[in-house]
């Protein structure tokens, strides 16, 4: 079972969250609050951020590669396309959005 731990108002945690959804995952969303977790979620991610994505012993942190990860790991249905500029395409999308 996949266990996401997130902050509901972050950005980048909302984008794994879309993931989940449009790839028709079940996870366990645990909201958390990073600046109140200290050690526990240092112990996953030594930079003390949310999205962190675990799967079974597996953990995953970082919004791009949480996403990149499902998307290798559950390729269906497929959120990126096979041919390589429309992936490109999609990238540019995504890193857009992140900054703005």
């Amino acid at each position: 079972m996949l266990r996401l731990l997130h902050f509901p108002l972050d950005p980048f945690s909302r984008k794994v969250r879309i993931v989940l959804r449009e790839k028709e995952l079940d996870a366990d969303l645990e909201a958390t609050e990073p600046w109140q977790c200290g050690e526990a979620l240092s112990a996953l991610n030594p930079a003390g951020e949310v999205p962190v994505l675990l799967d079974g012993d597996q953990v995953i942190v970082d919004s791009d590669a949480i996403c990149e990860y499902l998307e290798e790991t559950r390729p269906e249905p497929r959120l990126l396309a096979l041919d390589p500029l429309e992936r490109a395409e999609v990238r540019r999308l995504v890193a857009w959005f992140d900054v703005k």
